[in-house]
């Protein structure tokens, strides 16, 4: 399947482990993927978000929170019944970060993709044969994103305002307009 992607979706989805490592997380998953299509300048699933008002920066800081939340299976009503005991979840996640910090490879051997960041691939091949597509590109892959079932990752979109409808729609168009 990779040959079909175009070089800055196959870029994405190799420097995806580089995030992983970063976070030192066992396996790729969907936040690591958008982290490093957030990475991947002059894409058309930028172009695509610049299109409809979200900064990749700003997606990026949004995604940063939510991964802090949703640490190990935690969310927001996780975090607000610690801070109730006077645990800051935040505060706990950073140090373990920062403890961390000094391995230089915490999950060595060859990346593996979590089962939902399987699926970010498969619904992006999907989203490119509904539009008759060719090939794989970026902006499938941020519609594979939108449409996977990860917490994090659609939370950070909605907290972005990005609706898969929209998203589509926006793609469609950048991909006339490019093409």
């Amino acid at each position: 399947m990779l040959e079909r992607f175009t070089a800055p979706a196959r870029a994405t989805v190799n420097e995806a482990d580089a995030h992983r490592r970063a976070a030192t997380a066992s396996e790729i998953r969907p936040e690591h993927l958008l982290m490093s299509l957030l990475d991947q300048r002059g894409c058309l699933a930028l172009t695509v978000l610049d299109g409809l008002g979200v900064q990749p920066g700003e997606l990026r800081a949004e995604l940063d929170r939510r991964r802090l939340r949703y640490v190990d299976g935690l969310d927001a009503d996780d975090a607000e019944a610690l801070a109730a005991i006077g645990i800051d979840l935040d505060e706990v996640v950073r140090r373990i970060d920062r403890n961390l910090g000094g391995l230089v490879d915490p999950v060595p051997g060859r990346a593996k993709f979590s089962r939902s960041a399987k699926k970010v691939l498969e619904l992006a091949l999907r989203e490119a044969i509904s539009l008759r597509h060719n090939y794989i590109g970026t902006e499938h892959l941020l519609l594979g994103l939108a449409r996977v079932d990860d917490r994090v990752v659609a939370d950070t979109l909605a907290a972005s305002g990005l609706r898969r409808d929209t998203l589509r729609t926006a793609v469609a168009d950048a991909v006339r307009k490019a093409g």
